[in-house]
């Protein structure tokens, strides 16, 4: 009598529908995905001999041999494959609902480190008013209001970039499904604060001198009654801005890179600059719709706290009399107006480098294959070939 095993429902010749076959299957069951502590640089597109898989003389994404089971892979935020416009947003918007302690959490740190500045400028420009008294010109009250501001602004837009390329590694790692904490992203990126701070101004201090001495070339020419120099430097000006949008959009993926290859400066502006080659538009749209979403938000936040202090304001005055309630009332007008700034910038900056690193994360997918790598560290898998 054979001890084969017998044909059918229980022998080899029979599978559960919808199953690969047996010399398909994986080997081994997947793997959790692994924390991915830096995306690998792919200079090139991923070849046909690399991978095994593909049309000949060129690369397809990656499709095992089980059919679309991994093409349509979704460990985390994002499905691994190239990303729609869709998927972009939703998946910008995913990261902030699956993790909202590290991107809300170190978004309110950083507006808390602007804050705080502003309160110190503030206290500072008063003690300077009341030491100088009369003394003081109006030049140079407004020289200080002007410099102050300046100041405030300057720190918040480099707060704001280097908060862009530390959310960028949340962002990697819950495209795998992951949930770095705020500890863990900050003892990841902490060294690479001062490249970010130094790539925000190497990318905003060109520009910014460049339109401050248009425009006061302007200013000055009609002025002095040259209407004619003054329209040509309007042209100039507006030709200018549209150059530095061009490039913003261009360099956008800078930071991104920095954090997640850990790159240098000038190495992160060159990866930008390559990978958003011929899809500049479809970046700047991604980024307009996006900033769209953004700045509606913050002024649906900013306005809502703004009229509910301003009713408190007004509350608050008339029961207080008029000794003390105009005092109590500014303060607490001023106080709403913060605080929906504060909650508007926890919101609209976690989102926006989501949006910047999925950015990222399909331009590799599409131009380097980089679906391929995420895959593998999601799955726990190795592309034959």
């Amino acid at each position: 009598m054979s001890d084969a095993p017998p044909e059918g429902p229980t022998g080899p010749g029979w599978a559960v529908p919808g199953t690969p076959p047996p010399h398909l299957q994986p080997a081994h069951q997947p793997a959790p995905p692994a924390p991915l502590t830096q995306y690998p640089p792919a200079p090139g597109p991923v070849t046909q001999t690399q991978v095994g898989y593909g049309p000949p003389g060129g690369h397809a994404a990656y499709q095992p041999a089980w059919g679309t089971m991994l093409a349509a892979h979704k460990p985390g935020i994002i499905p691994l494959r190239p990303l729609g416009f869709g998927d972009i947003l939703e998946g910008s918007f995913a990261a902030l609902r699956r993790n909202p302690k590290t991107f809300l959490g170190l978004a309110l740190l950083t507006s808390l480190v602007v804050l705080f500045v502003l309160g110190a400028l503030g206290g500072l420009g008063y003690l300077v008013a009341t030491q100088l008294g009369d003394t003081a010109s109006d030049g140079v009250l407004v020289a200080g209001v002007a410099g102050g501001l300046t100041l405030l602004y300057g720190l918040s837009a480099i707060t704001s970039a280097a908060l862009t390329g530390i959310l960028a590694y949340p962002v990697g790692e819950a495209v795998l499904g992951r949930r770095p904490t705020a500890g863990e992203t900050w003892r990841h990126t902490r060294g690479m604060v001062l490249r970010l701070a130094g790539l925000c101004l190497l990318l905003m201090l060109p520009a910014l001198l460049l339109v401050g001495g248009l425009v006061a070339l302007v200013v000055l020419a009609f002025t002095h009654g040259s209407n004619g120099l003054g329209a040509v430097g309007v042209l100039v000006t507006t030709a200018a801005c549209t150059a530095i949008v061009v490039v913003g959009v261009r360099l956008t993926m800078a930071a991104p890179a920095l954090v997640l290859e850990d790159i240098g400066i000038v190495a992160a502006l060159r990866r930008s600059w390559a990978l958003t080659q011929g899809r500049f538009w479809r970046t700047f749209g991604v980024l307009l719709v996006a900033g769209i979403l953004v700045g509606v938000v913050q002024q649906v936040v900013t306005f809502g706290f703004q009229v509910v202090g301003l009713l408190l304001a007004v509350a608050v005055g008339a029961t207080l009399g008029p000794d003390t309630g105009p005092a109590v009332s500014a303060v607490l007008s001023m106080s709403f107006s913060v605080v929906g700034m504060l909650l508007a910038a926890m919101v609209a900056q976690p989102f926006t480098a989501a949006v910047t690193a999925l950015l990222y994360t399909d331009a590799r997918i599409r131009k380097e294959g980089f679906d391929l790598a995420l895959v593998r560290a999601a799955t726990g898998l190795q592309a034959p070939g």
